[in-house]
């Protein structure tokens, strides 16, 4: 007999996320996010499956939404998830975070080690060691290994894993650690985006559809179709539209630009340039993919108002910023990752790579806990609200 639980699974896995035990502070039951379409739905709008930052150099300016990253992140100067969060997660990290005179909306979760000084965070979930100075958490903490803070406050619980040690810091009473959980699957998902890159890749531009200059000397691309429109553009067509305004067209409702720029190695994106857009035509349903390039160099103090995905490239920005949602290797540089002006994430049409769940519900840490709450909010919710209304009902 199929039930109510195995039909949460089941819509859930076709969404691009699998149910796992609860983690830490955030939440009692959570979604683990296995694909684009998951990140999409949950809220986030970066992506990276590497490091961002470095440290030699670490990454300044802010996001507006949620930030997921597999690799090491360094970031200073920097504010995560100023205006919305992803199902409660302002910053996910794969590897280790290391983080100076910043602030994080949401809860901050890290699978490695976190350092952060004079930072100011909500929840803490962190799977390795937790070194914090000088700031103030006004959250829950939860850490599997030992937690160092020094001269700041926690205002909510403490869960330790390992040692706990307060220097210059009142000490509260600290109980055991849950066990971490990420609430992303970054290899299924890093693959998942791969996939969706390549498949816009083999698409060819798309009958009807146009691209060129028009009287004024600006760049049009006319989509004529619902779904997905492609264009297809060497990196040298798309340089020559510096300086110039680019306007995108949609002729009918839930009409999609993929700009494919197949060009591989080190490549540069134009400059000093300005966006229009006519028609149904909205800057979330604009896509620029850049399957191939290990390097994607964007104009210094440039502003980009469509998403970006290079998922085999570093994304080295300087100064300008990038309004729409962005899919990569490497981050590095300065620039704000805003969301787009039309509101939210990338929301345009994606290949059936995007849905796909490649992942398998994995063994819980420390037991099932009940669902019973998220299984009667689930009855009736579709698309992507589906994940925000079973966070809401843990």
């Amino acid at each position: 007999m199929t039930t109510r639980f195995d039909k949460l699974i089941g819509t859930a896995a076709a969404a691009g996320f699998v149910l796992v035990a609860g983690y830490g502070p955030a939440s009692a039951a959570q979604v683990q996010i296995t694909t684009l379409e998951g990140l999409l739905s949950a809220g986030y709008n970066t992506y990276v499956s590497g490091d961002i930052g470095s440290a030699g150099s670490a990454y300044t300016s802010d996001s507006q939404a949620a930030i997921a990253a597999g690799g090491n992140v360094y970031l200073q100067n920097f504010g995560a998830s100023t205006n919305a969060t992803a199902n409660g997660v302002g910053l996910a990290v794969g590897g280790d975070l290391s983080m100076t005179n910043g602030s994080v909306n949401g809860v901050t979760d890290v699978a490695g080690a976190m350092t952060a000084a004079s930072t100011g965070l909500n929840s803490v979930n962190v799977g390795g060691s937790l070194n914090y100075q000088y700031g103030q958490i006004n959250g829950a903490v939860n850490v599997d290994g030992n937690a160092t803070i020094t001269g700041a406050g926690v205002g909510g619980t403490v869960s330790v894993g390992g040692k706990a040690s307060f220097i210059n810091a009142a000490q509260p009473t600290v109980t055991p650690a849950a066990s971490y959980l990420s609430p992303v699957n970054y290899a299924a998902t890093t693959a998942n985006i791969a996939s969706v890159s390549q498949s816009f890749a083999g698409m060819q531009t798309t009958a009807g559809d146009t691209f060129g200059r028009n009287a004024s000397g600006a760049w049009v691309f006319n989509s004529a179709q619902a779904g997905d429109n492609v264009f297809d553009v060497t990196a040298a067509q798309f340089m020559a539209m510096s300086g110039n305004q680019v306007i995108f067209n949609g002729a009918v409702a839930g009409a999609t630009d993929v700009i494919n720029v197949l060009d591989s190695g080190a490549i540069s994106l134009p400059g000093n340039l300005s966006f229009g857009y006519a028609g149904t035509m909205t800057d979330n349903m604009v896509l620029l993919n850049v399957a191939n390039a290990s390097t994607v160099n964007l104009a210094a103090n440039a502003s980009y108002d469509f998403s970006i995905m290079a998922p085999n490239a570093t994304l080295v920005t300087s100064g300008g910023a990038i309004t729409g949602s962005v899919f990569a290797a490497n981050l590095t540089g300065q620039a704000p990752l805003n969301t787009a002006n039309s509101g939210g994430e990338f929301a345009g049409a994606l290949p059936s790579a995007g849905a796909a769940a490649s992942a398998v519900l994995p063994a819980p840490p420390f037991g099932w806990v009940t669902l019973g709450l998220a299984l009667l909010a689930w009855a009736g919710v579709s698309g992507r609200n589906r994940l925000g209304a079973l966070a809401t009902a843990t």
